[in-house]
Protein backbone atom coordinates (compact mmCIF):
# COMPACT_ATOMS: atom_id res chain seq x y z
CA UNK A 1 0.00 0.00 0.00
CA UNK A 2 1.30 3.22 -0.97
CA UNK A 3 2.75 5.73 1.81
CA UNK A 4 0.12 8.50 3.22
CA UNK A 5 1.31 11.83 3.49
CA UNK A 6 0.16 15.35 4.33
CA UNK A 7 2.05 18.39 4.04
CA UNK A 8 0.91 21.07 6.49
CA UNK A 9 1.93 24.63 5.47
CA UNK A 10 2.99 23.82 1.69
CA UNK A 11 4.63 26.58 0.44
CA UNK A 12 7.74 26.43 -1.28
CA UNK A 13 9.56 23.60 0.79
CA UNK A 14 6.13 22.08 1.32
CA UNK A 15 4.95 21.91 -2.24
CA UNK A 16 8.59 21.06 -3.54
CA UNK A 17 8.25 17.82 -1.29
CA UNK A 18 4.86 17.02 -1.74
CA UNK A 19 5.79 16.94 -5.25
CA UNK A 20 8.31 15.63 -5.27
CA UNK A 21 6.96 12.75 -3.03
CA UNK A 22 3.76 12.36 -5.21
CA UNK A 23 5.86 11.89 -8.39
CA UNK A 24 7.90 8.60 -6.41
CA UNK A 25 4.30 7.08 -5.32
CA UNK A 26 3.13 8.56 -2.27
CA UNK A 27 -0.64 9.58 -2.13
CA UNK A 28 -0.08 12.87 -0.99
CA UNK A 29 -2.75 15.68 0.56
CA UNK A 30 -0.67 19.55 0.35
CA UNK A 31 -2.53 21.65 2.69
CA UNK A 32 -1.70 25.54 1.87
CA UNK A 33 -3.17 28.75 1.10
CA UNK A 34 -6.38 29.19 -1.22
CA UNK A 35 -4.18 30.03 -4.14
CA UNK A 36 -2.54 26.90 -4.05
CA UNK A 37 -5.35 24.87 -5.04
CA UNK A 38 -5.66 27.29 -7.52
CA UNK A 39 -2.45 26.35 -8.88
CA UNK A 40 -3.08 22.14 -8.65
CA UNK A 41 -3.33 21.87 -12.37
CA UNK A 42 0.03 23.35 -13.11
CA UNK A 43 2.14 22.04 -10.07
CA UNK A 44 5.34 20.82 -10.98
CA UNK A 45 8.95 20.27 -8.97
CA UNK A 46 12.39 20.85 -10.91
CA UNK A 47 15.45 19.30 -9.27
CA UNK A 48 18.54 20.97 -9.43
CA UNK A 49 19.74 19.09 -12.71
CA UNK A 50 16.66 20.59 -14.12
CA UNK A 51 14.63 17.66 -14.35
CA UNK A 52 11.06 18.40 -14.04
CA UNK A 53 9.12 16.00 -12.24
CA UNK A 54 5.15 16.14 -11.99
CA UNK A 55 2.30 14.90 -9.58
CA UNK A 56 0.86 11.69 -9.85
CA UNK A 57 -2.96 12.31 -10.10
CA UNK A 58 -3.80 10.87 -7.01
CA UNK A 59 -2.24 14.20 -5.47
CA UNK A 60 -5.02 16.46 -3.44
CA UNK A 61 -4.32 20.26 -2.79
CA UNK A 62 -6.80 21.61 -0.01
CA UNK A 63 -6.90 25.04 2.00
CA UNK A 64 -8.25 22.67 4.62
CA UNK A 65 -6.57 20.97 7.31
CA UNK A 66 -8.89 18.42 7.68
CA UNK A 67 -8.09 16.81 4.67
CA UNK A 68 -5.27 15.73 6.65
CA UNK A 69 -7.46 13.19 8.41
CA UNK A 70 -6.66 10.18 7.09
CA UNK A 71 -2.41 10.38 6.80
CA UNK A 72 0.25 7.89 7.98
CA UNK A 73 2.65 11.12 8.27
CA UNK A 74 2.42 14.63 8.47
CA UNK A 75 5.57 17.10 7.16
CA UNK A 76 4.90 20.16 9.00
CA UNK A 77 6.78 22.82 6.61
CA UNK A 78 5.30 26.46 8.29
CA UNK A 79 7.67 29.26 9.08
CA UNK A 80 9.13 28.68 13.03
CA UNK A 81 6.38 31.49 13.95
CA UNK A 82 3.91 29.99 13.31
CA UNK A 83 4.79 26.56 14.57
CA UNK A 84 2.97 27.28 17.95
CA UNK A 85 -0.77 27.78 15.97
CA UNK A 86 0.22 24.89 13.16
CA UNK A 87 0.85 22.31 17.01
CA UNK A 88 -2.96 23.07 18.04
CA UNK A 89 -4.52 22.84 14.47
CA UNK A 90 -2.96 19.50 13.81
CA UNK A 91 -3.62 18.24 17.45
CA UNK A 92 -7.13 18.77 16.50
CA UNK A 93 -7.07 17.32 13.29
CA UNK A 94 -4.86 14.45 12.98
CA UNK A 95 -4.90 10.63 14.70
CA UNK A 96 -3.25 10.18 17.84
CA UNK A 97 -0.61 7.58 15.94
CA UNK A 98 0.27 9.80 13.09
CA UNK A 99 3.51 10.28 13.00
CA UNK A 100 4.53 14.34 12.56
CA UNK A 101 7.70 15.02 11.18
CA UNK A 102 9.41 19.54 11.13
CA UNK A 103 11.11 20.02 8.31
CA UNK A 104 12.01 23.82 9.21
CA UNK A 105 14.51 26.33 9.91
CA UNK A 106 16.07 26.72 13.56
CA UNK A 107 16.37 24.14 16.72
CA UNK A 108 12.99 24.82 18.90
CA UNK A 109 10.50 23.91 16.44
CA UNK A 110 10.15 20.05 16.67
CA UNK A 111 9.89 20.49 20.53
CA UNK A 112 7.20 23.55 20.16
CA UNK A 113 5.44 20.96 18.19
CA UNK A 114 6.09 18.01 20.84
CA UNK A 115 4.36 20.49 23.63
CA UNK A 116 0.82 20.11 21.57
CA UNK A 117 1.62 16.86 19.81
CA UNK A 118 3.67 14.36 22.06
CA UNK A 119 6.57 12.37 21.23
CA UNK A 120 5.08 10.87 17.79
CA UNK A 121 7.46 14.33 16.16
CA UNK A 122 10.77 13.81 14.60
CA UNK A 123 12.56 16.55 14.13
CA UNK A 124 14.19 16.92 10.48
CA UNK A 125 15.49 19.74 8.01
CA UNK A 126 15.25 20.55 4.19
CA UNK A 127 19.09 22.41 3.12
CA UNK A 128 18.56 23.31 0.28
CA UNK A 129 16.10 26.40 -0.75
CA UNK A 130 13.43 26.57 -3.50
CA UNK A 131 12.73 29.09 -5.15
CA UNK A 132 8.59 29.77 -6.55
CA UNK A 133 7.97 30.20 -10.28
CA UNK A 134 5.80 30.83 -13.11
CA UNK A 135 3.11 32.46 -10.76
CA UNK A 136 4.05 29.88 -7.95
CA UNK A 137 3.35 26.23 -9.76
CA UNK A 138 6.75 25.83 -10.75
CA UNK A 139 8.73 24.86 -7.54
CA UNK A 140 12.69 25.07 -8.59
CA UNK A 141 15.24 23.46 -6.15
CA UNK A 142 17.71 26.26 -6.12
CA UNK A 143 20.22 25.27 -4.05
CA UNK A 144 22.30 22.01 -3.45
CA UNK A 145 22.10 20.02 -0.12
CA UNK A 146 20.08 16.61 1.58
CA UNK A 147 16.92 16.17 2.86
CA UNK A 148 17.58 15.37 6.90
CA UNK A 149 15.57 13.92 9.54
CA UNK A 150 15.73 11.98 13.01
CA UNK A 151 15.18 8.21 12.93
CA UNK A 152 12.05 8.35 15.40
CA UNK A 153 10.52 5.13 17.36
CA UNK A 154 8.96 2.07 17.33
CA UNK A 155 5.76 3.03 15.24
CA UNK A 156 7.43 5.88 14.02
CA UNK A 157 10.75 4.76 12.97
CA UNK A 158 8.92 2.17 10.82
CA UNK A 159 7.34 5.24 9.05
CA UNK A 160 10.50 6.85 8.80
CA UNK A 161 11.91 4.00 7.05
CA UNK A 162 9.17 4.03 4.69
CA UNK A 163 9.51 7.81 4.28
CA UNK A 164 13.15 7.58 3.36
CA UNK A 165 12.19 5.06 1.01
CA UNK A 166 10.12 6.77 -1.10
CA UNK A 167 12.50 10.02 -0.92
CA UNK A 168 14.63 7.46 -2.28
CA UNK A 169 12.86 5.66 -4.74
CA UNK A 170 11.78 9.45 -5.91
CA UNK A 171 15.86 10.54 -6.48
CA UNK A 172 15.94 12.53 -3.23
CA UNK A 173 17.29 10.72 -0.32
CA UNK A 174 16.35 11.34 3.06
CA UNK A 175 19.28 10.87 5.76
CA UNK A 176 18.16 9.83 8.84
CA UNK A 177 20.52 10.58 12.29
CA UNK A 178 20.47 10.05 15.96
CA UNK A 179 21.45 13.04 16.88
CA UNK A 180 19.98 14.95 14.79
CA UNK A 181 19.51 17.99 16.88
CA UNK A 182 23.91 18.16 16.06
CA UNK A 183 22.53 18.34 12.41
CA UNK A 184 19.89 21.25 12.76
CA UNK A 185 22.80 23.10 15.18
CA UNK A 186 25.12 22.61 12.28
CA UNK A 187 23.04 23.50 9.84
CA UNK A 188 21.42 26.69 11.72
CA UNK A 189 25.28 27.60 11.11
CA UNK A 190 25.21 27.44 7.55
CA UNK A 191 21.41 29.41 7.57
CA UNK A 192 23.41 32.49 9.28
CA UNK A 193 24.01 33.57 5.67
CA UNK A 194 20.50 34.34 5.50
CA UNK A 195 20.40 37.17 7.67
CA UNK A 196 24.00 38.29 5.89
CA UNK A 197 21.83 38.06 2.56
CA UNK A 198 19.01 39.87 3.90
CA UNK A 199 20.82 42.71 5.46
CA UNK A 200 22.44 43.60 1.89
CA UNK A 201 20.30 42.47 -0.21
CA UNK A 202 22.35 40.39 -1.99
CA UNK A 203 21.62 36.99 -3.91
CA UNK A 204 24.08 33.72 -2.52
CA UNK A 205 26.37 33.23 -5.06
CA UNK A 206 27.07 37.64 -4.88
CA UNK A 207 27.31 36.78 -1.27
CA UNK A 208 30.13 34.38 -1.61
CA UNK A 209 32.14 36.79 -4.20
CA UNK A 210 32.09 39.32 -1.80
CA UNK A 211 35.21 39.49 0.76
CA UNK A 212 33.32 41.38 2.97
CA UNK A 213 30.10 39.60 3.06
CA UNK A 214 32.49 36.49 3.71
CA UNK A 215 34.07 38.35 7.06
CA UNK A 216 30.59 39.19 8.29
CA UNK A 217 29.44 35.49 7.56
CA UNK A 218 32.64 34.18 9.31
CA UNK A 219 31.91 36.23 12.59
CA UNK A 220 27.90 34.84 12.90
CA UNK A 221 29.45 31.31 12.45
CA UNK A 222 32.31 31.78 15.10
CA UNK A 223 30.31 33.03 17.29
CA UNK A 224 27.18 30.60 16.81
CA UNK A 225 29.79 27.63 16.73
CA UNK A 226 31.06 28.74 20.16
CA UNK A 227 27.47 29.28 21.60
CA UNK A 228 26.50 26.30 20.65
CA UNK A 229 29.13 24.60 22.19
CA UNK A 230 28.42 26.37 25.31
CA UNK A 231 24.56 24.91 25.16
CA UNK A 232 25.57 21.66 24.94
CA UNK A 233 25.60 21.06 21.18
CA UNK A 234 27.50 19.58 19.10
CA UNK A 235 27.04 21.37 15.92
CA UNK A 236 27.81 18.48 12.90
CA UNK A 237 28.07 19.81 9.20
CA UNK A 238 25.61 18.76 6.53
CA UNK A 239 28.72 19.26 3.52
CA UNK A 240 31.18 16.93 5.59
CA UNK A 241 33.64 19.87 6.58
CA UNK A 242 33.65 21.03 10.32
CA UNK A 243 32.08 24.03 10.78
CA UNK A 244 35.00 26.17 11.91
CA UNK A 245 36.79 25.29 9.04
CA UNK A 246 33.77 25.97 6.80
CA UNK A 247 34.00 29.71 8.78
CA UNK A 248 37.61 30.33 8.78
CA UNK A 249 38.02 28.92 5.09
CA UNK A 250 35.33 32.06 4.33
CA UNK A 251 38.16 33.91 5.22
CA UNK A 252 40.63 33.06 2.55
CA UNK A 253 41.45 34.49 -1.10
CA UNK A 254 38.56 35.14 -3.58
CA UNK A 255 41.00 33.20 -5.77
CA UNK A 256 41.05 29.93 -3.16
CA UNK A 257 37.67 30.28 -2.09
CA UNK A 258 35.74 30.43 -5.03
CA UNK A 259 37.35 27.68 -6.43
CA UNK A 260 36.43 25.72 -2.98
CA UNK A 261 32.91 26.82 -3.23
CA UNK A 262 31.95 25.12 -6.09
CA UNK A 263 32.47 22.38 -4.66
CA UNK A 264 30.74 22.97 -1.99
CA UNK A 265 27.93 25.25 -2.97
CA UNK A 266 25.97 24.89 -6.05
CA UNK A 267 22.76 27.90 -6.43
CA UNK A 268 20.98 28.86 -9.46
CA UNK A 269 22.29 32.27 -10.36
CA UNK A 270 20.62 35.11 -8.73
CA UNK A 271 19.23 32.67 -6.02
CA UNK A 272 17.64 34.05 -2.62
CA UNK A 273 17.66 32.84 0.65
CA UNK A 274 14.32 32.63 2.33
CA UNK A 275 15.22 35.29 4.64
CA UNK A 276 15.37 37.94 1.36
CA UNK A 277 12.71 36.48 -0.14
CA UNK A 278 10.29 37.18 2.86
CA UNK A 279 11.52 41.36 2.61
CA UNK A 280 11.15 41.33 -1.07
CA UNK A 281 7.32 39.80 -0.20
CA UNK A 282 7.03 42.09 2.52
CA UNK A 283 6.40 39.70 4.90
CA UNK A 284 8.09 39.17 8.32
CA UNK A 285 11.10 37.28 8.63
CA UNK A 286 12.46 34.14 10.65
CA UNK A 287 15.36 36.26 11.41
CA UNK A 288 14.40 36.02 15.28
CA UNK A 289 15.12 31.69 14.63
CA UNK A 290 18.73 32.43 12.65
CA UNK A 291 20.67 34.62 13.80
CA UNK A 292 18.61 36.31 16.42
CA UNK A 293 18.61 32.80 17.93
CA UNK A 294 22.57 32.76 18.25
CA UNK A 295 22.33 36.01 20.11
CA UNK A 296 19.83 35.40 22.40
CA UNK A 297 21.23 31.68 23.36
CA UNK A 298 24.58 33.50 23.71
CA UNK A 299 22.64 36.49 26.47
CA UNK A 300 21.39 32.69 28.07
CA UNK A 301 24.65 31.49 28.46
CA UNK A 302 26.32 35.14 29.49
CA UNK A 303 28.52 35.78 26.06
CA UNK A 304 27.64 37.92 23.40
CA UNK A 305 27.00 37.50 19.98
CA UNK A 306 27.78 41.13 18.48
CA UNK A 307 28.08 39.79 14.35
CA UNK A 308 24.78 38.31 14.70
CA UNK A 309 22.94 40.68 17.28
CA UNK A 310 23.72 43.56 14.81
CA UNK A 311 22.50 41.72 11.40
CA UNK A 312 19.47 40.47 13.58
CA UNK A 313 18.54 44.17 13.95
CA UNK A 314 19.18 45.53 10.85
CA UNK A 315 16.83 42.75 9.42
CA UNK A 316 14.20 43.73 11.89
CA UNK A 317 14.82 47.44 10.66
CA UNK A 318 14.03 46.26 7.49
CA UNK A 319 10.88 44.21 8.00
CA UNK A 320 7.64 45.91 6.38
CA UNK A 321 9.39 48.43 4.57
CA UNK A 322 7.81 49.73 1.14
CA UNK A 323 10.50 48.96 -2.08
CA UNK A 324 13.28 49.85 -2.35
CA UNK A 325 14.40 48.65 0.79
CA UNK A 326 17.28 50.55 2.19
CA UNK A 327 19.54 47.71 2.15
CA UNK A 328 22.95 48.31 3.86
CA UNK A 329 26.35 47.26 1.27
CA UNK A 330 28.64 44.34 2.14
CA UNK A 331 31.78 47.11 3.74
CA UNK A 332 28.70 48.84 5.68
CA UNK A 333 27.75 45.68 7.31
CA UNK A 334 30.82 44.93 7.99
CA UNK A 335 31.90 48.23 9.47
CA UNK A 336 28.99 48.08 11.75
CA UNK A 337 29.89 44.35 13.13
CA UNK A 338 33.47 45.60 13.50
CA UNK A 339 32.13 48.56 16.02
CA UNK A 340 30.13 46.44 17.71
CA UNK A 341 32.48 43.84 18.06
CA UNK A 342 35.48 46.08 19.44
CA UNK A 343 32.43 47.30 22.55
CA UNK A 344 31.18 43.47 23.56
CA UNK A 345 33.49 40.84 24.41
CA UNK A 346 34.05 38.01 21.46
CA UNK A 347 33.41 34.04 22.80
CA UNK A 348 35.85 31.99 21.76
CA UNK A 349 35.27 28.29 20.83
Amino acid sequence: MALSVGVFGAGAIGGYLGVRLSAAGAVVTLVGRRSLVELRPQLRAVALDGTELRPASSLRVSDDPGALASVDLALVTVKSRATAEAAEILAHHLEPEVTVVSFQNGLSNASTLRRALGPRVVAGMVSFNVSREDGGACLRQATRGPVVSGSGHGEHADRMRSLAATFEAGGLPLNRHERIDDVLAGKLLLNLNNGVCAATGLAITDSLRSRDTRWCLAQCMLEGLATLRRAGYRPTSVLGLPPGLIARTLLLPDAILLRIARRMVSAEPGARLSTLQDLDAGKPTEIDQLNGAIATLARTHGMSAPANATITKIVHELEGRTAPLPFVTPRELRTRITARMRDEPRPTT
